[in-house]
């Protein structure tokens, strides 16, 4: 599976409602446009959720002042695995379990004052062999072996689905992605690397859904920071599709992957279903189909193979860039 989720939250606006904001896996979440590292979009959280449980994970996110903040590695069912703590000196103490086995880097200048740091982690949840690595601007500043970091006595976690960076969302996050370790790429460290969104500029190859609005355009209506009816596109027939253009990305880095997102909800009492689809060239790529209901609710797929000027239906696309 190797890459599972990333975002970069330029996408994301205070007016997305906070069950739209759930559904792409985003709790406790205030969406701050603008404030991001690169001029794009960053978030106070709250918890990022994972579509699955992770035994083995890597994940980077870039962190605003975290001086003071906890960061928990949840198993949503179990409760916290281990635990990073950030002293107002600029130390990051790592405490699974046990905290006799706690473990705390030197004070790191760069860690207090409102300056975007890369944060990685890099977890092994286990009783007896749990492991974590931490690195602060890809450099490892400490290392966790042979630990318990498996919550539950009886029956313990098989892997952490969450991230709590405070129930307050005191932590301003951006441009963070989790993988774990299977695969052929994109299944270590990845590295400082950010997550733009290009959202839909023009009409592409196909123009096949129906629009609703006061937006003269399909790609305009699909784009709408609400993430609910005030303007949308939708369909009746199955196998309709609807291209939209984006711009390319800003100053042509290597690009990772590419991950649409798609916000989608049925009328029919029947059971409905959509899936994502990207177009370079001539070449279609489709993501997994999945089941809409009455409500609004956010889909993605990760794509990994030529991502190069892609062109998104019915989704805003985000960049996993170098």
């Amino acid at each position: 599976m190797a890459l599972i989720k990333c975002a970069g939250f330029d996408y994301l606006t205070p007016l997305a409602s906070a069950a739209a904001l759930a559904s792409l896996g985003f709790t406790n979440a205030t969406m701050l446009p603008g404030l991001g590292r690169a001029g794009g979009g960053a978030a106070k959280l709250g918890e990022i959720n994972f579509p699955a449980r992770l035994g083995t994970f890597y994940c980077g996110f870039a962190i605003n002042n975290p001086s003071g903040i906890t960061i928990n590695f949840n198993d949503s069912t179990k409760g916290t695995n281990f635990s990073l703590k950030f002293s107002t000196a600029g130390a990051i103490t790592c405490t699974p379990q046990s905290s006799s086995a706690a473990i705390s880097s030197p004070p790191m200048a760069v860690i207090p004052g409102a300056v975007w740091q890369f944060l990685e982690v890099y977890g092994v949840i286990a009783t007896t062999g749990g492991a974590v690595t931490v690195r602060v601007n890809e450099t490892v500043v400490l290392s966790l072996v042979s630990a318990n970091t498996a919550s539950g006595s009886t029956s313990p976690s098989t892997g952490v689905d969450q991230i709590d960076f405070g129930s307050l969302g005191n932590a301003i996050v951006d441009d963070f992605y989790v993988c774990d370790n299977t695969g052929a790429s994109l299944n270590n460290f990845l590295g400082n690397t950010r997550v733009p969104a290009q959202t839909p500029n023009g009409v592409g190859a196909s123009t096949q859904w129906t629009p609703t609005g006061s937006a003269s355009f399909n790609w305009q209506l699909a784009s709408n920071p609400y993430m609910d009816d005030s303007s949308y596109v939708s369909c009746a027939t199955p196998g309709d599709i609807d291209l939209y253009t984006v711009s390319p990305v800003a100053n042509s880095p290597q690009i990772l992957a590419v991950q649409s997102i798609v916000v989608a909800r049925q009328d029919d009492s029947g059971q409905r279903q959509i899936k994502s689809v990207i177009q370079s060239g001539s070449s279609q790529a489709f993501g997994a189909v999945v089941n809409t209901n009455g409500s609004y609710a956010g889909h993605t797929d990760i794509f990994v193979a030529d991502p190069t000027t892609p062109r998104l239906s019915q989704v805003l696309p985000e960049f996993l860039e170098m």
